[in-house]
């Protein structure tokens, strides 16, 4: 508890950030993968041997780009810092040991960005459908878009829209059915996707689309797929992660992740 609290206070960010619970959950992450990274190492080595097979791929090894870099858990520093003369990691909270990194390093940038552009507007939004209008909104709009020799998106697809989801359910005083929330986290991964074709050089992309919900007896008490269009994209491969075992996040279910892997030059 004294070293969650000592992240949470000397972490840099901006108040939005802070209120609507963005750097809770990067501190909160950091602690889940502590306590699951044994269940975890299939996941991450396939995220890995991936990036290690694309890197071969890319003609020049100048610059690369992670979207929603988190603590870098899927693809560690040692490997970005042995393969590429220069790193920018991108997410709306960067964690403390990467602040410490990048003034010790000049060949990490860091860039504080919210890859939605959906926080700037969750003070205004008053119901669900302003949510699904903002989003319609931001599909026409261009987010982002990073030039680098290989830009990478790190299972960004299902997180997207959780915290402007838990927003809009503390101002409607009721918690978003599933199927209303599958809906809106695909609107959230559609516009992620869209934006990241539009960058400039090889992508590489770890895409969760399918959650699996399973009882104490390994039966099936949800599934939820996000329909995202991958038109465009090569599929490289597919696996399931164990994110949260019986007791992680409920005491009466686990929550598996479809992991779909695609590159695009």
């Amino acid at each position: 508890m004294l070293s969650e609290a000592f992240e949470f206070l000397l972490t840099p960010t901006t108040k939005l950030a802070r209120k609507y619970g963005f750097l809770y959950s990067s501190i909160a992450l950091r602690h889940r993968y502590e306590r699951c990274k044994k269940i975890w190492i299939p996941h991450l080595k396939n995220c890995q041997d991936l990036f290690n097979e694309t890197v071969q791929k890319v003609p020049q090894k100048r610059h690369v780009i992670i979207l929603g870099s988190a603590h870098l858990h899927e693809i560690p520093i040692h490997l970005l810092l042995k393969d590429f003369e220069q790193i920018t990691l991108v997410d709306v909270v960067h964690p403390l040991k990467h602040h410490w990194l990048a003034k010790r390093n000049p060949r990490v940038k860091l860039v504080t960005q919210d890859l939605t552009e959906g926080l700037q507007y969750l003070e205004s939004l008053q119901s669900l459908e302003d949510l699904h209008q903002l989003n319609d909104r931001l599909a026409k709009e261009e987010i982002f878009k990073f030039s680098g020799d290989l830009i990478i998106s790190a299972n960004l697809l299902s997180q997207l829209a959780l915290l402007p989801i838990e927003a809009i359910e503390r101002k409607i005083k009721r918690s978003l059915t599933i199927e209303e929330k599958d809906k809106v986290c695909t609107a959230f991964a559609e516009n992620h996707v869209r934006n990241l074709s539009r960058c400039e050089g090889k992508k590489l992309i770890y895409a969760d689309r399918t959650v699996t919900y399973k009882n104490r007896n390994g039966e099936i008490i949800y599934q939820g797929f996000y329909p995202v269009d991958f038109s465009g994209f090569q599929f490289l491969k597919k696996w399931n992660w164990s994110i949260a075992p019986i007791g992680e996040a409920s005491k009466e279910y686990s929550i598996e992740m479809t992991i779909e892997a695609y590159a695009q030059d």
